[in-house]
This record gives structure tokens, C-alpha cells and sequence, in this order.
């Protein structure tokens, strides 16, 4: 499997795909934030949840990019906490 990136970056595999997003880190972290939080959330982001990802890119980049810290730091954040079900 071979694709684009909208950078115009191409790949050939996963191999050169998962060379590409080490390069990339914070901005997959990022990525990754925000669907999972928009998931864990069950509604779409709004400007307010910008804080929010800011923080658990902050955080998650603090302990090594662990997808287990990003998950933590979700289930800990205010608009988790706080959301009506």
C-alpha cells in the first residue's frame, strides 16, 4: 500500500509511513487528541476544548508520547469530567 500525504510526502508501507509520523510527532499527538477527546466526549470539539488539547499534547509529550498517558490525561480533563450525559 502506497499513498499522498496533503504535504506531498509519499510513502510505500507502513514502515516508511510510521517513519514519516516520528518526524511528525506532536502534530499525530495532536490528531490523536482531538479524536479521541471528540469520542470520549461524545460530541464534536468546540474553540473552548482548544485548552484543553493543548494541555494533553503538553502532557503527552512530557512522558514520552505514551498513548497510555494521552488516554489518562482525557479521563482527567474538565470537559470529560463535566460532560452531561
Amino acid at each position: 500500500s502506497s499513498a499522498e500525504l496533503p504535504t506531498g510526502e509519499s510513502f510505500r508501507g507502513p514502515a516508511e509511513l510510521k517513519a514519516i509520523l516520528k518526524t511528525r510527532k506532536t502534530e499525530f499527538t495532536r490528531c490523536l487528541a482531538e479524536k479521541l477527546l471528540t469520542y470520549a466526549l461524545g460530541r464534536g470539539l468546540e474553540d473552548a476544548d482548544a485548552c484543553t488539547v493543548d494541555e494533553l499534547v503538553k502532557r503527552v509529550e512530557a512522558d514520552g508520547f505514551r498513548l497510555s498517558r494521552l488516554v489518562l490525561e482525557i479521563v482527567k480533563s474538565d470537559p470529560f469530567l463535566k460532560r452531561r450525559g
